[in-house]
């Protein structure tokens, strides 16, 4: 079909192509540069092997949370406490403040919403992800009074819902919060919120509950108690989502 000159045309005009590809996909110019400090949290970064456990625009493991925007919801006394005490399965890393300090410069370098958010698009936005949002759906739903309301907000704020799950203990051993006022009397459900158990791995609440927070904490544990069987149900019918069509899905697209 096509002769030995031939060929070597179209073997020169794919090379000449691969060329031009490679050119437009890797010559752009580098943007957002990180500072000096960024630059050694990044090295620290790497040398922990952090990458193992978390993820960084969904690209990591997946035994820690994404630490994508973790500078906009983790406060910097939570940081150093984790950097230096670790957490549950997190190793200690006793961590300088200068090193801390670098740490906390990548992390935020990294927190950029222009780029995006570290969770692949799986579905419609809006939509509930987590067991944990899909309590607080079918919580809305049945109509969560206000003050509980304010709990489950709180709840929502923080960072409970990467240990603990709905109805069941999670794989990191953290109890099943629906029925922890079965368990624990009001006083000792109130310490636990406010100093954690660190012996059992769990630590304090970041930022502290405040008071009117706290509140709202112990009357939506009360009444996620009282309506368990009915969330249950609920969150459980809630699974059946529509099957994501793969052949759509743009696989470097964050939300």
């Amino acid at each position: 079909m096509f002769d030995a000159s031939s060929k070597k045309r179209l073997l020169a005009v794919l090379v000449a192509c691969f060329a031009v590809q490679t050119v437009l996909v890797y010559g752009d110019e580098p943007t957002g540069r990180l500072d000096e400090a960024a630059v050694r949290g990044r090295r620290i970064f790497h040398r922990g092997s952090c990458q193992v456990c978390h993820q960084l625009y969904g690209q990591g493991g997946f035994l820690g949370p994404d630490l994508t925007n973790a500078a906009s919801r983790v406060d910097d006394t939570r940081l150093a406490s984790l950097l230096t005490s670790g957490s549950g399965q997190m190793p200690a890393f006793h961590l300088s403040d200068a090193e801390i300090a670098d740490v906390r410069a990548f992390l935020r370098a990294i927190d950029r919403t222009d780029l995006g958010r570290g969770q692949l698009r799986l579905g419609a936005p809006g939509d509930a992800d987590t067991p944990f949002e899909r309590l607080g759906e079918a919580a809305r739903e049945l109509g969560v009074p206000p003050t509980a309301s304010v709990g489950l907000d709180a709840m929502a704020g923080r960072v409970c819902g990467v240990c603990h799950v709905p109805f069941r203990t999670s794989t990191v051993n953290a109890p099943d919060l629906t029925s922890v006022v079965e368990r624990l009397a009001e006083a000792e459900l109130r310490s636990v919120l406010t100093t954690g158990r660190p012996e059992k791995g769990m630590p304090p609440p970041a930022p502290a509950f405040r008071a009117e927070e706290m509140d709202g904490v112990v009357a939506w544990l009360q009444w996620l108690n009282v309506n368990r069987a009915e969330l249950l149900a609920r969150t459980e019918a809630g699974r059946g989502r529509p099957r994501i069509d793969w052949s759509r899905l743009s696989w470097w697209e964050y939300r």
